[in-house]
């Protein structure tokens, strides 16, 4: 697997420095002595007005860099991301650590690309997709994130049911389209097929329904931190069966979830400045 470069996301925008804006006719002698006090007038209001001015615009830049702030923190990186799924793994159980599986979340970019095609197919193998309930998918494409869930690919004689292969496209943000991805997916869906030389056609793995269920859906820049709750809704998951509809309903815990991704990433940015 390629070596993760790591980068800072943070944005910083400099306040603007000026001069505080100087009467012009300052230590200057009048060259009449008439109307004194209108000229003093006019001076005193165009400075008062440069001034107006010089505060409008630090107060404009100082809400711009807080509003910019506020955005790049439900931003995530695909670091904090990888490291983050980490983290939620090693608080499930054994079992479902055996049922469930998780890609990188670059694979499908690079394989959508073309990069490195052969070893992306490569490590998926690894991953074992046809002995799993659940593989989650991350997709980044567009500057978007969403997840697309593999069920139950191994149980190919109950296709067609809830109980055979299907799979689940949740996007939190449905304006992007998120069927636009229909004809990448199929041909990921297809070639994994092929890599594990599986006996099924092509007609048959078109068979496999695409479903975009309702999920949460975003307000701000933070599909990133959604995808993560979505994978941590399915490994908290305890009702039996494939019905997923209410599993997302808890708004309470996803703002609870949201402020947990927050400082966790803020603890990775103190463990690093250490």
């Amino acid at each position: 697997m390629p070596r993760r470069r790591r980068s800072s996301s943070q944005v910083t925008i400099d306040l603007v420095n000026s001069d505080d804006g100087e009467d012009e006719c300052k230590n200057k002698r009048p060259r009449t002595s008439r109307k004194p006090a209108a000229r003093t007038a006019g001076n005193t209001k165009r400075a008062y007005s440069r001034d107006n001015a010089l505060t409008s615009k630090r107060r404009s830049n100082r809400i711009a860099t807080s509003n910019r702030d506020k955005k790049n923190k439900d931003k995530l990186d695909t670091d904090i991301f990888e490291l983050y799924v980490e983290d939620l793994w090693k608080h499930i159980d054994e079992e479902k650590k055996s049922a469930y599986a998780y890609f990188d979340s670059l694979w499908f970019n690079m394989y959508n690309s073309g990069h490195n095609k052969s070893n992306v197919l490569k490590w998926i193998k690894a991953k074992k997709v046809f002995s799993r309930q659940y593989v989650f998918v991350p997709i980044v494409c567009w500057g978007h994130w969403n997840l697309l869930v593999l069920c139950n690919f191994g149980e190919t004689d109950s296709l067609g049911t809830d109980k055979g292969p299907r799979m689940l496209l949740l996007d939190s943000l449905k304006t992007t389209n998120p069927t636009r991805l229909r004809s990448a997916i199929r041909r990921f869906i297809v070639d994994i097929f092929k890599t594990e030389e599986r006996e099924e056609n092509e007609q048959f793995i078109n068979k496999i329904s695409l479903e975009f269920p309702e999920v949460p859906q975003q307000n701000g820049d933070e599909c990133g931190i959604y995808v993560l709750y979505f994978i941590y809704c399915f490994l908290q998951n305890k009702r039996s069966g494939e019905d997923f509809s209410q599993l997302f309903d808890d708004s309470e815990g996803l703002e609870n979830f949201r402020k947990g991704v927050h400082s966790f990433r803020e603890n990775r940015k103190n463990d690093i400045a250490k």
